[in-house]
């Protein structure tokens, strides 16, 4: 009988090398984090006299204590507890503990009211400089300068408008690339055009309600890549489950497709807004209750790894945009073994290796919305300049495949 072969899954070999950078992070830190020994010779180093203050600090309660559970066995103790517990031994009890010569007099009774009567004076002149202040804050905003209004913050109409544009330009084919890559299932890919409208949709409803509604003054809430691992694993899981209820022995009626691809794109839509207000519900609840600081249980390596699968994830779904074929699993990199492929591939690998770099290691905020507006431009200028125009584009697949308009109002139906 012939040995079995030694065989890996997928799913292990992808986790296994998303830990990877885990893996060596942690032996970087510990190779790189002293040890206790170096610890606590840098912490008598530099903080020797507050940890001896904390010695003692730590004895004299120990001995305070001990006088409260056995009096009269230290007379010292005994007397600083009558002057702490008591209020002292005399006839006239002690308002404020401001010197040994004053305690229980009526001079430090007298020093004591005038220390209060300064404190309350001073009180009232902060609250006073205040209410200035904020009343300062109110004439300036409703102050108009000639020419072009100014905000509170300084900058002028005409900057937040051009500040304004440089997020769309960032965000926009951002969204387009979310919405590929959500909704990756062959049975989407009539309705692309549809659904990535409604993903620009939902993503202004969602940095329009983080914008109103959050305390931060900055907060534009910009639509993350965190979530489209779930979303789009969702996604599938649906149309899968009601292609096979509708199918018969895998296959379905070519008379039912439509019905079945509207099926799919309606109930996925339902379903996927109710997750994802579930998850904010969720979030809210955590934030109510204070329960944020759960997360900060969850292991570092951990954390490391899924953000690690997540840019994995991104950049497979982008070589997948690119060539046109959808990838989600580790044996779809068999698509590159194309030569057509590879050729298609590697302008979005070079623009993301161009638009990384920019964003590392470029200070000037606007060479990255120049680059990304470039990017395209010199791409239409390299077809019509050589000759093939979109129609050739189109053909070598370098565009996708021409698809009627979606109206607005068609989105709602």
């Amino acid at each position: 009988m012939p040995n079995p072969k030694f065989q890996v899954t997928t799913h292990f070999l992808g986790f296994a090398i998303a830990c990877i950078p885990c893996c060596y992070y942690a032996y970087y830190l510990d190779q790189n984090t002293p040890s206790d020994e170096e610890f606590e010779v840098m912490l008598r180093e530099k903080y020797s006299d507050n940890i001896q203050k904390s010695r003692n600090q730590r004895n004299d309660m120990i001995q305070f204590f001990d006088g409260i559970k056995n009096p009269g066995s230290n007379e010292e103790m005994e007397r600083k507890i009558q002057e702490v517990l008591r209020g002292g031994r005399g006839s006239t009890k002690r308002h404020y503990a401001v010197d040994e010569k004053l305690y229980g007099t009526e001079e430090g009774v007298k020093v004591r009211t005038e220390a209060e009567k300064e404190a309350q004076l001073q009180l009232e002149k902060k609250k006073d400089a205040r209410l200035k202040k904020e009343n300062d804050g109110k004439k300036k905003k409703k102050k108009k300068k000639k020419g072009m209004q100014f905000e509170p913050d300084g900058l002028s109409v005409f900057h937040q408008m051009v500040f304004a544009g440089i997020n769309i330009i960032i965000s926009a084919p951002g969204l387009y690339g979310y919405a590929a890559v959500i909704f990756n299932h062959a049975y989407y890919s009539p309705y692309k055009n549809a659904l990535s409208k409604l993903v620009i949709w939902s993503s202004l409803v969602h940095q329009l309600g983080f914008t109103l509604f959050s305390t931060l003054p900055f907060a534009i809430g910009t639509v993350q890549d965190a979530g489209l691992i779930f979303l789009s694993a969702m996604s599938n899981i649906i149309a899968d489950a009601i292609i096979e209820e509708n199918s018969v022995d895998g296959v379905i009626d070519e008379a039912l497709r439509e019905d079945t691809e509207k099926q799919i794109v309606s109930t996925a839509l339902v379903l996927l807004s109710l997750y994802t207000a579930s998850l904010g519900f969720v979030l809210i609840l955590m934030g109510k209750f204070g329960l944020a600081d759960i997360v900060s249980y969850i292991p570092l390596p951990t954390i490391g790894g899924y953000l690690a699968f997540i840019g994995y994830f991104c950049l497979e779904a982008g070589i997948g945009l690119c060539i046109s074929e959808n990838m989600t699993e580790m044996q779809d990199w068999k698509y590159l073994l194309s030569k057509q492929n590879c050729i298609l591939a590697l302008p979005g690998l070079l623009s993301g290796v161009v638009l990384t770099y920019i964003a590392r290691c470029v200070s000037n905020s606007a060479v990255l919305p120049m680059a990304m507006v470039a990017i395209p431009a010199i791409f239409y200028v390299v077809i019509y300049a050589g000759g093939w125009g979109l129609e050739g584009a189109r053909e070598y697949k370098w565009v996708g495949e021409e698809s009627a308009p979606v109206p607005i109002q068609d989105l709602f139906q």
